[in-house]
């Protein structure tokens, strides 16, 4: 007796927008941005369906993460949520800007190295990043003057923001981040 196999497809978006061909480059109006309404679906959202499945989407996010560290910056998503001025959306965003200030590490609760960063193109925004260094190594030696790369999740301040998730998610809830700086990623 054969038993039917059925195999779901799962489509993931990373919520990691780019800068380049406009029909890789998912649609999303500054009043959906405003609102709060994306459209974008987390690579970390839970999945209906079987471990194969399961194991397929981990996979399949794998892939993303790998094919992220390829793609271009997009600052221009972090000057909409800028301009949004709301605090309250979180967005999963790919940067890119000069380290302006390193500043001294947080050490309450999970440590975080933290520098400021004014971000390419936009000179009036300056983020600042929050890395774990709990869960993801330090960068050593890092200095003012320096290109970084980021995918983090950005929430607007009157400061111009904050970027954190800079690391791996070891429970898996939510959209690893990470670092590039010299040539070299810290996730």
């Amino acid at each position: 007796m054969a038993i039917p196999l059925t195999l779901g497809v799962l489509i993931f978006v990373t919520g990691c927008s780019y800068e380049g061909n406009a029909d890789q480059q998912p649609s999303q109006n500054k009043s959906q941005i405003q609102s709060g309404n994306s459209q974008l679906a987390s690579p970390n959202s839970p999945l209906a369906g079987s471990n194969s499945n399961q194991q397929t989407a981990k996979n399949s996010y794998t892939d993303k993460k790998r094919q992220a560290t390829n793609l271009q910056c997009n600052n221009a998503v972090i000057n909409q949520l800028y301009q949004a001025k709301n605090p309250s959306i979180k967005r999963q965003v790919l940067g890119c800007g000069t380290v302006i200030k390193v500043l001294k590490d947080d050490n309450e609760g999970s440590r975080h190295q933290k520098f400021l960063v004014k971000i390419d193109n936009y000179p009036n925004i300056t983020v600042l990043i929050a890395h774990n260094i709990d869960l993801a190594p330090r960068i050593e030696g890092i200095e003012i003057k320096n290109p970084i790369r980021f995918y983090g999740e950005y929430i607007y301040n009157d400061k111009g923001g904050v970027v954190h998730w800079t690391h791996r998610d070891p429970a898996s809830r939510h959209q690893d981040g990470w670092l590039e700086y010299k040539g070299q990623q810290y996730q």
